[in-house]
């Protein structure tokens, strides 16, 4: 037997996370608060994935029709790229802040570099004009990213 870590999740943003056990027959044995949980989420939720990573290797996990669960095939290096890029669909709360300080980073940057081509120029043309200008629309809208991003991150209360 080995211990392995079960990742669930389904359509409306839940994921869980958990510890089972593998035996050497392939079948998972998940704890008695996992598997009544699974049962309940089964007939409100729709599963998108199901997953257990044993050794640093993910597999699929497959249900058997008399509720046993069974791991199935290796994932392939596509649907674990796959599974990385969704992350960016739904960032966690620190994510979202990380993000947001980023693109008040870039926006700064940006910002800074109109300045200097304003500054550094000495003989205006058509080029320099149209670079200080999209310069700063890209300050602007890297700014409104940011606060995007910051406008879903819950303050704690003090």
């Amino acid at each position: 037997m080995k211990v392995a870590v079960l990742e669930v999740r389904y359509a409306g943003g839940l994921e869980l996370t958990d510890y089972v056990l593998v035996k050497t027959s392939s079948r998972l044995t998940l704890s008695p608060r996992l598997s009544a949980l699974l049962g309940i989420l089964e007939k409100s939720e729709r599963r998108i994935t199901m997953r257990i990573k044993v050794d640093g290797v993910t597999y699929r996990v497959e249900c058997k029709q008399d509720g046993e669960y069974v791991v199935g095939a290796r994932l392939s290096l596509g649907e674990r790229w796959l599974s990385r890029l969704r992350l960016f669909e739904a960032p966690t709360e620190s994510q979202r802040r990380l993000n947001g300080r980023f693109a008040h980073l870039l926006s700064a940057w940006a910002l800074i570099g109109a300045g200097y081509l304003v500054y550094a120029t000495k003989t205006w043309d058509v080029r320099v004009i149209i670079e200080t200008v999209l310069l700063c629309f890209i300050s602007l809208t890297l700014f409104v990213v940011g606060h995007i991003c910051f406008s879903d991150v819950r303050q704690p209360t003090r």
